[in-house]
């Protein structure tokens, strides 16, 4: 990764966000770029002021890569990050999500995900109860029986990479209505898991049957204290998505964990 950016409100969860966005820059030794989007209830003058110290204070920690600001102005927030995402070609772009409530609407539930289903590059989201105390140690990295369940393996191994120590979970996860891609779930575990060895990374396999996809990765993510979850966009259709919304949307609203959602088109290169 070249350029890691990062979307603020100046609330206290784009603050994590910021936070995370730097530790990941510093880890992948990339530049990292701060956007604010202009609004009416932001004083012009006051956001760049402190958007200077925002990234001042990144800048300390990213000692060979530079930090540095820029203030999106008109449009929809989703849609301007979206262009200064593709224009300044950025490779990860992070931002903070209050879920389905919070004093902040810009970030908050269906506004993140049409910021997640716009960008033009894998969107890492983050809480502000995040714990920044805890390394990362646990990805949970859920393999259902959609075809491209698999394509988050690469950018899995990446953060995997970032952070020594850390191990994947994979997570093969059935359908308790469907009992005939047991054999196509199970199928797909065991290429992710020939890829994991070729590439000597660290990881366990657990399996679970599921009703919701969402609601069973968060429950075992939870309970093995994970600190990541990677999901495609879209995965395995269930009958509660249809009451709950679509599945990266449910993710976002409901993960006490931050989340790194890849798109189809962004691991096949159509987003570029």
């Amino acid at each position: 990764m070249d350029r890691i950016m990062v979307g603020v409100d100046f609330s206290k969860t784009s603050l994590a966000a910021i936070r995370l966005a730097t530790d990941v820059a510093f880890r992948a030794n990339a530049d990292l770029l701060v956007v604010w989007v202009q609004t009416a209830e932001m004083d012009y003058d006051e956001a760049e002021a402190r958007l200077k110290e925002l990234v001042a204070s990144a800048q300390k920690k990213l000692v060979n890569n530079k930090a540095e600001y820029l203030i999106a102005k008109n449009g929809k927030i989703y849609t301007a990050l979206n262009n200064v995402l593709k224009e300044y070609h950025s490779d990860l772009l992070v931002i903070g999500t209050h879920g389905n409530s919070g004093f902040d609407e810009k970030f908050a539930g269906a506004n993140a995900y049409k910021t997640v289903t716009c960008s033009h590059a894998p969107v890492l989201t983050v809480r502000e109860n995040f714990n920044f105390d805890k390394p990362l140690e646990k990805i949970i990295m859920p393999i259902d029986s959609t075809r491209d369940t698999r394509q988050k393996v690469p950018w899995t191994i990446e953060f995997s990479k970032m952070f020594p120590g850390t191990q994947i979970h994979v997570l093969g996860i059935f359908s308790y209505k469907n009992k005939t891609i047991r054999g196509e779930v199970e199928g797909y575990v065991n290429s992710v898991e020939k890829l994991l060895d070729s590439k000597q990374v660290k990881y366990v396999t657990d399996y679970v049957e599921s009703e919701n996809t969402t609601l069973s990765t968060i429950e075992y993510a939870t309970k093995v204290n994970a600190d990541l979850i990677v999901i495609m966009s879209e995965q395995e259709k269930t009958f509660s998505n249809i009451f709950l919304g679509p599945y990266a949307q449910q993710m976002l609203n409901l993960s006490p964990i931050p989340v790194l959602t890849v798109s189809v088109r962004q691991v096949n290169g159509e987003s570029r």
